[in-house]
């Protein structure tokens, strides 16, 4: 399968609507809710309003993740950009129907190269204690295990522990 990415851009508020609807209940398992007002059309015309205006401030990069006929697969951001430690974060999520089939392995590297352009030098990641498949994405793509936060969010009626990762970018 083709694998893209590209800029996210306020015309693609109704397709990350459909996105988001339709794997709501799949990331929720993972990952804590958005809230309601997230999933209405209005919530994530917003959302991407906010994304777009950090992303005018130099501060984040929001990306899709496409295939060859433009069906959304995810999304993959790099955010918390601070320009004098040259840092940021990667965040992702990928539809569940397109998970285990690489797309995030591939789609994280693609965007360690995005990172590498924008200047950065190191990426700080997340993933949940209970997150076996993300934290394997991470360590295939070069991220170091670096520490564990306790109660960061609460999932599914648990409060969930994550995984603290970095990748020191090498200009390769």
């Amino acid at each position: 399968m083709h694998l893209l990415l590209r800029p996210l851009i306020l015309a693609d508020t109704d397709l990350v609507f459909q996105f988001e609807q339709q794997n709501r209940a799949y990331f929720e398992t993972y990952i804590e809710s958005r809230g309601e007002a997230f999933y209405r059309q209005a919530g994530v015309y917003d959302h991407i309003c906010e994304l777009l205006a950090l992303h005018q401030k130099g501060q984040h990069v929001p990306m899709l993740i496409t295939d060859a006929e433009g069906q959304l697969l995810g999304r993959v951001n790099i955010s918390q950009i601070d320009a004098v430690s040259s840092s940021g974060s990667l965040g992702y999520r990928i539809a569940e129907q397109h998970t285990g089939k690489g797309v995030a392995s591939r789609a994280v590297k693609y965007a360690l190269e995005i990172a590498r352009e924008h200047g950065l030098v190191t990426l700080n990641a997340m993933a949940s204690t209970t997150n076996i498949a993300s934290q394997t994405v991470l360590e295939r793509n070069g991220f170091n295990l670096c520490d564990k936060k306790f109660n960061v969010a609460h999932v599914a009626g648990e409060v969930i522990d994550c995984l603290c990762y970095r990748n020191t970018l090498s200009s390769v």
